[in-house]
C-alpha cells in the first residue's frame, strides 16, 4: 500500500542508517509488545497476533459504518501518542478549506503569498507542495542530514528551535531537484502550512484549532509548539530503547507536529468518511482506500479510510517500529 512507500521515503531512508548504527553499538532490539489488553477483546486479540518485537504499547480502532471499535496493548483510546506525518492530512484539509473559502487555489504560487523574489521556489504551486512534487529537499538547511543522524542516535528533537521564518527562509534559499516528480518533502508541507497561515494573517496553530480541532471536538489533540508538551506526557522509544524527546517545533508543525489519542482520531476519521478525502497528500491503495502514515523518533502511526465503503482503521504505537503491517492486517480482516 502507499503507506509503506511513504514510510520508506519519510522515515527509513533518512534515519535508517543511523538507527542501524545505534543498534550495532547499543545492542539488539529487546522491546516487546505489552501483555496488557484493553477495549474490545476480539480486536485486542488481533493486535496481539500481529504485533511483533519492536512494538511496545499499541492502540487501534476500526470503523465500519456507524460502529467504532477500540482496543489496545498497554494503551487505550485515551492514550496520547505523536501521530507524525498523519498531521499532513490535517494540513491538506486546511488547504481545501481555504480553497473553498476563495482565499487560494491549488495553482496559487509561493510568490503570490510571500515576497519570493527570484528564488527557485517562487513559482511552485500549493498543489506541488501538498503532493511532494515541488522539487524541494526533504528538509531545509536548518534541519539537515547531520542533525537527523545525530538526533536519531540520541533521541533529541531534530526540529527544536525551528521557527516558521526558518522554514520560509530555508525554502527561499533551497535549490529544486526533480520538480514534477514525487519526492517526499517535509520542508514542502511545512512551507505549505506556514504559507496558509501568512495568507490568512494568523498562525498555523490557530487555523488548525479554528477549522478542525475545535469544530470536531478533538479536545485531546494539540500541536507540539515549543514548550507545550507536559513533562509527564507519554514518551516514545527509539529502536534501541532510548527515550525520545517530543518533536516540539514552531516551524515544522504542519508536517508532523500533532499529538492525539485514538478517541480523537476516530473523530477525524468520521469527518473524512462523511466529507470525503482530499485528492492531494493522501496515498491511494489498489482497493480505492486512502492512507497516510507517520513516524517520529518515538512513535509510528497509520490511518486508512475509505468513504465509499464507510470503513477506517487507525493503528499507533509508541516506538519507532512501524505499525503499517498491523494496520494492513486489521484492514484486510475487517
Amino acid at each position: 500500500m502507499q503507506t509503506k512507500t511513504t514510510t520508506a521515503l519519510a522515515v527509513a531512508v533518512v534515519v535508517g542508517l543511523a538507527v542501524a548504527a545505534a543498534a550495532l553499538v547499543l545492542g539488539p532490539d529487546h522491546i516487546t509488545p505489552s501483555d496488557e489488553r484493553t477495549g474490545d477483546e476480539a480486536l485486542a486479540a488481533r493486535l496481539a497476533e500481529h504485533a511483533e518485537s519492536g512494538h511496545r504499547n499499541i492502540a487501534a480502532f476500526t470503523v465500519a459504518g456507524d460502529e467504532v471499535t477500540f482496543a489496545g496493548l498497554g494503551a487505550d483510546e485515551h492514550t496520547e501518542f505523536e501521530i507524525g506525518s498523519v498531521t499532513k492530512t490535517f494540513t491538506a484539509q486546511i488547504l481545501i478549506n481555504q480553497i473553498e473559502a476563495g482565499r487560494v487555489t491549488l495553482d496559487t504560487t509561493v510568490g503570490e503569498i510571500i515576497d519570493a523574489g527570484d528564488a527557485a521556489v517562487a513559482d511552485v504551486t500549493l498543489r506541488e507542495l501538498a503532493d511532494h512534487t515541488s522539487g524541494l529537499p526533504r528538509l531545509g538547511g536548518s534541519n539537515g542530514i547531520i542533525t537527523s543522524v545525530v538526533t536519531s542516535l540520541t533521541g533529541a528533537n531534530p526540529y527544536e528551535g525551528t521557527s516558521p521564518e526558518d522554514v520560509i527562509d530555508d525554502a527561499l534559499t533551497a535549490s529544486l531537484s526533480g520538480r514534477g516528480e514525487f519526492d517526499y518533502s517535509n520542508l514542502g508541507v511545512a512551507l505549505l502550512g506556514q504559507l496558509l497561515a501568512v495568507e490568512a494573517d494568523t498562525t498555523y496553530g490557530h487555523l488548525l484549532d479554528e477549522q478542525i480541532l475545535e469544530p470536531l471536538g478533538m479536545t485531546d489533540t494539540y500541536l507540539m509548539e515549543t514548550g507545550t508538551v507536559p513533562a509527564d506526557a507519554p514518551r516514545g522509544l527509539l529502536t534501541t530503547g532510548r527515550v525520545a524527546q517530543p518533536w516540539e517545533t514552531d516551524g515544522y508543525g504542519p508536517t508532523g507536529g500533532l499529538r492525539s489519542t485514538p478517541a480523537d482520531m476516530a473523530r477525524w476519521a468520521r469527518f473524512l468518511l462523511d466529507s470525503g478525502v482530499p485528492e492531494i497528500t493522501w496515498g491511494e491503495g489498489p482497493d480505492g482506500s486512502h492512507s497516510h502514515n507517520g513516524g517520529t523518533y518515538g512513535y509510528s502511526s497509520t490511518l486508512i479510510v475509505d468513504p465509499e465503503q464507510q470503513r477506517a482503521v487507525f493503528t499507533v504505537g509508541d516506538t519507532m517500529h512501524d505499525v503499517d503491517a498491523v494496520a494492513d492486517h486489521l484492514w484486510k480482516e475487517q
